[in-house]
């Protein structure tokens, strides 16, 4: 018998590699889940849910055991107003996607405009359709099974 890893949106997957996780404090009425991309406020103090396409300094919810006081639709444990949530701005990270990553080449999307239930705003995809392009990122891999792909971030 061989135990298959099985990666969960947020986990990091490059240890070996430079990072950068900020610890910052979640801000707005919205749930931040691991895996979710986020936007760092204009004055750097806080992170919140991508609402459109106005503040392109992304970051990504790394997947930590601590720190959640809330709880999300799925009933999982989530980061709410005030907690503070590990942010990834350099490294990479296992994500999920809402569009088949088919080549590593392709651009790395946001989410910003017209959310559907497939397609919340804040998801990743490799198509620009209502989609803002996350600046210094990129895939490494295409997706897998089950929908997910690993995110190279290289700086908000």
């Amino acid at each position: 018998m061989s135990l298959t890893p099985t990666a969960i949106p947020g986990m990091r997957a490059r240890l070996h590699m430079p990072e950068e996780i900020l610890s910052l404090p979640v801000s707005g009425n919205t749930l931040l889940s691991d895996g979710d991309v986020v936007v760092q406020s204009t004055d750097g103090k806080t992170v919140l849910a991508v609402a459109d396409a106005t503040n392109k300094k992304f970051g990504v919810v790394v997947f930590q055991h601590i720190g959640k006081s809330g709880k999300n639709t799925k009933g999982l444990e989530a980061y709410q107003a005030k907690d503070c949530a590990p942010i990834m701005q350099i490294g990479s990270v296992w994500v999920k996607t809402t569009a088949p990553v088919t080549d590593i080449n392709a651009k790395v999307y946001v989410r910003t405009a017209n959310a559907t239930g497939d397609a919340p705003l804040g998801s990743l995809s490799s198509t620009a359709l209502d989609s803002t392009e996350l600046p210094n990122a990129s895939w490494e891999t295409i997706t897998d099974a089950s929908g997910m792909a690993i995110l190279r971030l290289c700086g908000a």
